[in-house]
């Protein structure tokens, strides 16, 4: 594993071969609190703290069975705030990863609202920097009050558990499945099984 700490963008934890030919599959974009582990309001600020969802492991390994690149995209402001040492983001994942399988890309958004970022979400700038990671492309801008953007894969989908998540995917095309942060992926993994064209959303 390698990792990208750039304070003007999102952090990045990348589990791909540096010489890896670049994908041009589907990508799955997960949020991370209330998708695949229990949020908590005080963030997740240890390993220890971190509790998978019941049936997310299960969810993450049937999305690579159908040919998903598996990407987590998560706003995390506590870095910004100074509450985590520097090694803490990447020490939870670490145990998220040991619990639910390696995940391709991890990126985080250390910043705070106030920063004015490209890359927390609603923003799709983690989102972009995950698809250029995998694929060496992705999308370039975003018009909130116009058409839906084309995705660069049909399949590609975005699951979190907020607004904020869904407005992230729908800049970049992908199909939107919003879930119950008491259920997480799980509640939307038969859906998605069956090529479901996601939930409709307006991010404005």
């Amino acid at each position: 594993m390698f990792w990208g700490v750039n304070m003007k963008g999102p952090i990045l934890e990348i589990n791909l071969p540096e010489d890896a030919v670049k994908w041009s599959g589907p990508i799955a974009y997960l949020d991370r609190d209330g998708v695949l582990n229990y949020g908590s309001p005080n963030y997740i600020n240890s390993p220890e703290e971190l509790r998978l969802i019941p049936g997310a492991k299960e969810a993450v390994t049937k999305l690579r069975e159908l040919g998903y690149k598996i990407a987590i995209t998560t706003n995390q402001s506590a870095i910004m705030r100074g509450l985590w040492e520097d090694d803490t983001i990447h020490e939870i994942h670490a145990k998220l990863q040991q619990e639910i399988g390696q995940i391709d890309v991890i990126a985080t958004c250390p910043h705070r609202n106030r920063d004015k970022c490209n890359c927390r979400k609603p923003m799709p700038g983690m989102l972009n920097a995950v698809s250029e990671t995998i694929r060496g492309r992705s999308h370039s801008s975003v018009n909130w009050y116009g058409q839906k953007p084309l995705p660069i894969n049909q399949f590609d989908l975005m699951v979190g558990d907020r607004d904020s998540d869904m407005s992230a995917g729908w800049a970049v095309g992908a199909r939107l499945f919003q879930v119950d942060e008491k259920y997480g992926i799980a509640e939307v993994l038969q859906r998605i099984i069956n090529n479901d064209s996601g939930d409709d959303f307006s991010p404005v």
